[in-house]
């Protein structure tokens, strides 16, 4: 009986240890197999991924060299594809125009596998010159979304026809397909882009206005310099910096939709009021409040 017992437990013994043994390979190979799997799956894409491709379309008038991250990448009419990402775009006029024309630059956001649309009319210096910039992303919503921004801001929106407010606005309430896109803004030339609307993207188009010939050639500010009294003023005061107009709106509100009540000169000098976030509010003239934007103030204490 013991030597039956002994042989019974020695061989359940020999059968547990085997059936263990057996498992432990089987885990090991398992393992083995997924971590191969992992690796290739790692290397292909390590080795095999292609970068994010993106669109680009530059036109000028006239024309222009380009150049792309200080590159020159070719003329315009101009379109290729770059892997997306951030740019340093300039438009520098070929050497034998005619006349003068200034140069362009600025930066570039072109989305993986959407085009991005550059069109410049290039004038005798920046305030003459114009243009817009028309960039396309994805959104998780399936609509469609219009960004109008413009330079200078506050520019009057008119879609189809029908005014829409000023800039800068988003608009998410317009059918897919063609639309015409107009901004205009007072003392400078409007300008109007056709734009095509995608179910599922958003499109930016930011507009550069430029500053038509009767007002930069004589520029009309509602306000002067002698409007101030000519005593001296206290601490603390704002003096107005340049500005890409020549003049500085002044508005009955802190706000971009408020309405403009004056306008003032850069280098002169105004008693300060009060300030609220991004706005000074001064004294423009006897018994007259307005407030400006600080962006193109100083405040001096």
């Amino acid at each position: 009986m013991v030597k039956l017992n002994s042989l019974k437990i020695g061989s359940l013994g020999d059968i547990v240890f085997i059936n263990l043994s057996y498992m432990n390979k089987k885990s090991i190979i398992v393992i083995l197999l997924l971590l191969i799997v992992i690796g290739y799956i790692v290397l292909r894409f390590v080795l095999f991924r292609t970068p994010t491709v993106s669109g680009l379309k530059i036109t000028a008038q006239p024309q222009v060299n380009i150049f792309l991250d200080d590159k020159l990448v070719g003329k315009t009419p101009f379109e290729n594809k770059y892997a997306s990402g951030e740019y340093t775009l300039k438009l520098i006029p070929i050497e034998d125009q005619s006349f003068p024309v200034s140069s362009w630059q600025g930066k570039i956001k072109l989305n993986p596998s959407v085009l991005t649309f550059v069109n410049r009319d290039l004038g005798q210096s920046e305030l003459r010159s114009g243009g817009e910039i028309l960039t396309l992303d994805k959104i998780p919503l399936n609509e469609t979304q219009l960004n109008v921004f413009s330079h200078p801001d506050a520019a009057k929106i008119i879609i189809d026809g029908i005014e829409k407010g000023i800039t800068p606005l988003v608009l998410d309430d317009l059918e897919e397909g063609e639309h015409d896109v107009a901004v205009t803004s007072l003392g400078f030339i409007g300008r109007t882009q056709r734009v095509q609307l995608t179910s599922g993207y958003k499109l930016t188009v930011d507009f550069q206005l430029a500053l038509s010939e009767s007002q930069e050639a004589s520029p009309s500010p509602t306000i002067q310099p002698e409007s101030v009294s000519e005593v001296q003023i206290k601490r603390p005061y704002i003096v107005i910096k340049e500005t890409e107009t020549g003049f500085l709106r002044v508005r009955s509100g802190p706000s971009k939709t408020s309405t403009e009540t004056a306008q003032v000169n850069p280098g002169t000098k105004y008693p300060f009021l009060e300030e609220k976030e991004g706005w000074y509010k001064i004294i423009y003239q006897e018994g007259k409040e307005g407030w400006i934007s600080s962006r193109y103030a100083d405040k001096k204490e």
